[in-house]
C-alpha cells in the first residue's frame, strides 16, 4: 500500500514535469512566431504566461522536497526525483530567456529585418526549438538515445551562432549595414544570445535525463 502511493505520487511528479515542459515549449514556439512576424501582442503573452512556468517550478520544488523528506527513495526513484528537480531549473531558465525574446520584439515594434546570414537564423531557430521540444520528449520516454544526442547537435547550433555573430560585427564594422539595420542588428545578437543559452538548458536537460535512466553523471553545461 505504501509503495502504491508512493509510486502514484511519483507519477503525479513526472506528470507536473510533462506539463511545465509543454507550457515552456509552448512560450518558445509563441515568441519565435512573434519574433517572425513581429506580433508584440503575441510577445506579451509570452511575458504573461512566464508567471505559469514560474508557479510550476515552485510547485514541483515543493513535491521534490516532501517526496525526498518523507519517502526516502532509493535507486532510480531517487534519481527521477533529483533529476526532477534540476530539470525544473532549465525549464524555468528556457521560459525567462524567451520573455528577454519577447521584450526585444516589443522593443523592436516593427518587422524584423535580418541584413546578413539570414538562411543561418532561420536554421538556429529551427534548431533550437526541435531542441526544447526533443528534450521534453526525452524525459516522458526516458528516451537515452535521443537524450545523448543532444550534445552534438548543440555543437551544431554553437557553430551557427558563431558564423551568425561574426558576419553580422563584420557588416557593422565595414559599414555595410544601413542606419536603419543597425538596431535591428544590435537586438538580433541579443537574440542568438538567447537562443543559444536555450540550447545549452536543453542539453543539460539530456544530460539529466541519461542519469536518471542509466544513473550515469555526464558533464552538464
Amino acid at each position: 500500500m505504501a509503495r502504491n502511493r508512493f509510486v502514484r505520487k511519483l507519477n503525479e511528479l513526472r506528470r507536473g514535469v510533462i506539463d511545465m515542459g509543454a507550457i515552456t515549449l509552448q512560450s518558445v514556439k509563441d515568441v519565435l512566431t512573434a519574433l517572425e512576424t513581429s506580433d508584440t501582442a503575441l510577445a506579451e503573452r509570452v511575458i504573461a504566461n512566464d508567471d505559469k512556468i514560474d508557479n510550476f517550478d515552485r510547485k514541483i520544488e515543493s513535491q521534490c522536497v516532501r517526496l525526498l523528506a518523507l519517502e526516502q527513495p532509493m535507486a532510480k526513484d531517487l534519481r527521477i526525483i533529483a533529476t526532477s528537480f534540476k530539470m525544473i531549473t532549465d525549464l524555468e531558465r528556457i521560459g525567462d530567456w524567451s520573455v528577454d525574446i519577447a521584450e526585444e520584439v516589443i522593443n523592436m515594434g516593427k518587422p524584423i529585418r535580418i541584413p546578413v546570414s539570414a538562411s543561418k537564423f532561420n536554421e538556429l531557430v529551427a534548431d533550437v526549438k526541435a531542441m526544447v521540444a526533443d528534450s521534453i520528449e526525452a524525459y516522458t520516454q526516458g528516451n537515452v538515445q535521443q537524450a545523448r544526442s543532444f550534445e552534438a547537435r548543440d555543437d551544431r547550433i554553437d557553430s551557427l551562432y558563431k558564423q551568425i555573430v561574426d558576419d553580422m560585427v563584420n557588416s557593422l564594422a565595414q559599414g555595410k549595414c544601413s542606419t536603419e539595420t543597425v538596431a535591428d542588428v544590435t537586438s538580433l545578437l541579443y537574440v542568438i544570445r538567447y537562443l543559444e543559452r536555450i540550447a545549452d538548458h536543453a542539453v543539460a536537460i539530456g544530460n539529466r535525463i541519461c542519469y536518471m535512466e542509466e544513473g550515469e553523471r555526464r558533464y552538464l553545461k
